[in-house]
Formats: C-alpha cells, sequence, structure tokens
C-alpha cells in the first residue's frame, strides 16, 4: 500500500469512530468527543492500516480542513499536541460532524456572540438536494448535531486563504444566511477551531428559509429560492 492510500484510509477511519461509531466500537469517548489515542491505535481497522502514531499524528497535522485535534493531560487541562513524544497520554476528537448525541459540544467549539459573528455565512450541497431542502422547510441537520456552514466561500472558490473548511469541494450550490436576522433569531451558532460555522437549528433541527438571503450556483448565479 502507497504512503498516500494509507493516509486517505487512515483519515477516514478516523471520522467514521470519531464522528459515528465509538460507542458501536466500545470505544472510551468522552462528551467533547476525545478518544484516547491508545484506543484507536489498537481499533482491529487501524491495525490492518498498520497504523503508527506518528502516522496518525501525521494525518492530523496534514489533514487539508484541520478536521482532528490531538492534545495530552497536563494535570486539568488539555494541551494541543502537535508532535508525538513517548511515554504520554493522547487524546483524539473530530473537531465537527458528530452523530453521537451526547457529543454535545466539542472541543474548540466557541458559541458565537452578535459582536463575533462573520460577516458571511454560507452552506455548501447540491443542486439536486434543492427541491428536498425547499419541501422540508430549511436546512436539516439529519442524523448530525449540527448543520456546517464556512464562514466565506472557500479557497478554492476564491483567493480568500482563511476559509479552510465548512463545505465539500464537489458542492454545486451555495445557501447564504441573511446574518443580520440569525443574530436576531433564537437559533444558536458555533465557531470549531478549524473555522467551521455550526447550528443544532431550531427545535426540529432545521434552519428555515426564513434565514436564506441568496441561493446559487458556484458561478455565482442566483436560484430563486
Amino acid at each position: 500500500m502507497s504512503a498516500d492510500k494509507q493516509r486517505i484510509l487512515i483519515s477516514k477511519t478516523l471520522s467514521r469512530l470519531l464522528r459515528h461509531q465509538a460507542v458501536k466500537e466500545n470505544l472510551s469517548i468522552d462528551e467533547k468527543g476525545f478518544v484516547p489515542l491508545e484506543q484507536i491505535l489498537n481499533h482491529r481497522s487501524m491495525r490492518s492500516l498498520k497504523a503508527t502514531p506518528e502516522d496518525i499524528f501525521n494525518v492530523v497535522n496534514q489533514n487539508d480542513k484541520k478536521r482532528f485535534r490531538i492534545v495530552s493531560r497536563e494535570g486539568e487541562q488539555l494541551v494541543e499536541a502537535p508532535d508525538y513524544k513517548e511515554n504520554k497520554s493522547y487524546y483524539i476528537c473530530a473537531l465537527q460532524g458528530h452523530s453521537l448525541s451526547f457529543v454535545s459540544q466539542s472541543y474548540d467549539m466557541v458559541k458565537l456572540t452578535p459582536q463575533t459573528f462573520p460577516e458571511v455565512i454560507v452552506h455548501g450541497t447540491y443542486r439536486k438536494n434543492w427541491n428536498d431542502i425547499k419541501q422540508t422547510g430549511g436546512l436539516s441537520r439529519m442524523k448530525r448535531n449540527h448543520i456546517h456552514f464556512a464562514k466565506g466561500l472557500p479557497r478554492w472558490l476564491s483567493n480568500d486563504n482563511n476559509v479552510i473548511s465548512g463545505m465539500r469541494k464537489s458542492c454545486d450550490l451555495l445557501i447564504y444566511l441573511d446574518v443580520d436576522k440569525v443574530k436576531q433569531s433564537p437559533l444558536t451558532f458555533y465557531e470549531s477551531g478549524n473555522g467551521v460555522i455550526l447550528t443544532p437549528g431550531d427545535e426540529n433541527g432545521i434552519v428555515g428559509l426564513q434565514y436564506f438571503k441568496k441561493v446559487t450556483d458556484i458561478e455565482g448565479n442566483t436560484i430563486c429560492i
């Protein structure tokens, strides 16, 4: 197996275990989404990939969307760990994307206030989903804990190198929220450590159509709401 393929498979396995299957796979995950790195390394999926601690650190550090965090415990504090050192205990989490209901607020998530809202909040999706979104009455978090947004167009659609995450590269439909309206709404928004904007939506897990400012394709052509 090539190093590139191994790195991709390690990243996908981390996403699956940390976001969705930790409980099913008997991993010790806490309310912030952290799992002991040793348990991840000993999981059969990682053993089959022959993943080492250094491999996982490399995947975390090189991930273009900064999806994961590794920390060590220093007393009661969690300290970000950029490098692997022997004889230390490490914990790893996914920063967002969880479907595990008890992971209520991931590590590094900060609640937005009217003063800290970004100027742009945009959700990337697909044109094939647009009719379903309208029929649902807005964006749904579905089985996940939060709906994901970017705080601007990501770097592959613009020259803004500060926006690294928040939507898939394959998205072909962009839904912009009316930031002034959501500031005054009962909805709660957060920003994660990698700059993704998150909200659980309303009591039904929805961000309603009334909060949409505009909908465009990736070329900027307006789609009627």
